[in-house]
């Protein structure tokens, strides 16, 4: 676990500038929130500087750690499930990008395919492989699960929710499958039970309105870690 939070933590010091970079409203240029207006130059040079090329915010004020603190969460939360092989490969993965989309859907409410895309690739890869191993688990479970994820939730985009969440429910609902369909139930129970509590919270704390909207990747994310962590 102490391993896990560690490797995490450093993880998310290589991550924090891309969560810089993408943390953006919807149709403006890779950059911080704080800059007007926008910066110049290619993304990667922003990436490796690790901050925005024209002002060096980090994630528009946020703490440097922060981060840091959320892939370590996430990475002590796959530690906790104790899953070995390729398919705790996948966890971690998921873990990883997953840190990520959470961070920059809860600043601007937006999950960019430059993340979602290789989360589903990399995770159904990572359970190719440990299929071939013979680990335990279901190869095609897993799949039919992302498929059914993936169309259950473009169903929800036609009603106002955004096709970036059927996008994470792929790798998610892949990684869950793997272990099995209670598991994959159990992951969108708790993803929308959280989701939930924080709209009331929000709305009691804040004074959103009902009509106010919320990020729901965060929700699934932890959702999907909460089972991976204690579903066993």
């Amino acid at each position: 676990m102490f391993l896990a939070l560690v490797v995490g933590f450093a993880a998310g010091v290589a991550l924090r500038p891309v969560v810089v970079t993408l943390a953006v409203p919807a149709g403006r240029p890779a950059n911080c929130l704080s800059c007007s207006p926008p910066a110049a130059g290619p993304t990667v040079l922003r990436l490796l500087s690790g901050g925005c090329g024209n002002c060096r915010d980090r994630l528009s004020g946020a703490p440097w750690w922060l981060p840091s603190a959320v892939t370590a969460a996430a990475f002590a939360a796959v530690a906790a499930g104790s899953a070995t092989g390729w398919y705790a490969a996948a966890q971690y993965w998921i873990a990883f990008l997953g840190a990520a989309l959470l961070l920059v859907d809860s600043a601007v409410q937006r999950l960019p395919d430059v993340l979602t895309v290789p989360a589903a690739v990399g995770t159904l890869v990572l359970l190719a492989g440990a299929a071939a191993e013979g680990e335990p688990g279901s190869l095609l479970r897993a799949v039919a699960v992302a498929v059914v994820a993936g169309v259950l939730f473009t169903v929800f985009a036609l009603g106002g929710m955004g096709l970036g969440d059927a996008k994470l429910a792929v790798s998610l609902g892949a990684v869950l499958g793997w272990r099995s369909w209670q598991a994959a139930w159990a992951g969108l129970v708790l993803a929308f039970a959280f989701g939930a509590v924080c709209a009331l919270v929000l709305l009691v704390v804040q004074r959103r309105s009902r009509k106010s909207t919320l990020a729901f990747g965060p929700a699934l994310i932890i959702g999907t870690l909460a089972v991976l962590a204690f579903g066993s």
